[in-house]
């Protein structure tokens, strides 16, 4: 496949070894600006179609935070999580003004279906530095029993036209794709590659994960990996321990700071970003006594146990108050 050596290699920060004695570690280098909850998808594996209390996130806030993000020295943000970021019309104004605040790498994921060429091509002319595109199946059929849309032909003519605009634009930016496989898509790795391969920089076999301990289902779904902390962590092991909790951080569509990317029910939030700034978040006494529990191994009632361990076991928010509840459960 050409252009082997990627932009996201270039210019993302390379991503470090935790250091676990730090429970104040330094601002993070990455940022994840969760823009949004809806999504107009519902994939099998993913948490999002669980959730009743969906929103965006209030773009004032947002750029409050990119500003103190920036003065930290932020250098990665990413402008999704638990979200379809194209769900939203004004995308491209969180890319330009995170560019503008001097943000070294902003980008995000997609399944693609709304990044149609007048909406792709606002946001990559605002500055995006990498789209990653989540295509989980090889063939239409199977696209439809995964995604629970018949989007498979859209989505890759949406890549086709992002692939085609970078070349006549010259615009710098990375194409990428991922793939969760399932049962449902055995053996379709290779297919998809025939098929969206000559058009992206790299496709990237993710591998089935519990999503942050969210959805213990995928064991029946797929086979998860106990070392597949959320699909991308597997570089360096876990010990009982989440690196991203010293690493980089979120803010979730509601204002709020969570130590995690996919805290798709906020168990995981730390403080409210309308109340103290996202640096006072980062070293709020939660997150400090949730890095400690993580080195000390005493993770029971946390979602990161279920996470971590490959559990499905009652789990308690860090903060109630902040907490969302699933469709049809009694808070």
């Amino acid at each position: 496949m050409e252009n082997k050596k990627t932009v996201f290699e270039e210019k993302r920060s390379k991503r470090t070894f935790a250091d676990w004695s730090n429970l104040k570690p330094p601002f993070p280098k990455e940022v994840f600006m969760d823009v949004t909850s809806y999504c107009n998808y519902e994939c099998i594996f993913c948490s999002n179609k669980k959730l009743s209390d969906k929103c965006h996130l209030d773009k004032e806030l947002a750029f409050r935070i990119i500003d103190e993000c920036s003065e930290n020295g932020t250098e990665d943000m990413a402008m999704y999580a638990t979200g379809e970021p194209f769900m939203r019309n004004d995308l491209h104004e969180f890319v330009a003004y995170a560019k503008s605040k001097n943000i070294k790498y902003v980008f995000l994921g997609t399944n693609g279906s709304l990044a149609t060429a007048q909406r792709a091509k606002a946001v990559l002319d605002a500055g995006l530095d990498s789209i990653k595109f989540s295509i989980n199946a090889g063939t239409r059929e199977s696209y439809h029993k995964v995604h629970g849309r018949d989007d498979f032909e859209k989505v890759i003519e949406n890549v086709k036209w992002i692939h085609n605009y970078r070349k006549e634009s010259g615009l710098k930016f990375g194409m990428y794709v991922s793939m969760v496989p399932t049962h449902l898509t055995e053996g379709e790795i290779p297919v998809l590659e025939k098929v969206i391969g000559p058009y992206v920089d790299l496709i990237n076999n993710r591998g089935c994960s519990n999503q942050g301990g969210n959805m213990y289902e995928n064991n029946f779904n797929a086979k998860v990996d106990k070392d597949n902390l959320l699909g991308s962590l597997t570089t360096e092991k876990h010990c009982g321990k989440c690196p991203d909790l010293f690493q980089r951080t979120v803010v979730t569509p509601q204002g709020y700071l969570s130590a995690c990317v996919v805290d798709y029910r906020n168990y995981l939030c730390v403080a409210d970003l309308h109340e103290v700034t996202i640096k006072e978040a980062w070293h709020d006494d939660v997150y400090v006594d949730l890095r400690r529990k993580h080195v000390e191994g005493k993770l029971s009632r946390l979602m990161c146990n279920n996470c971590l361990n490959n559990v499905n076991e009652q789990a308690e928010p860090l903060v109630e108050k902040y907490s969302l509840s699933y469709k049809n459960e009694k808070k």
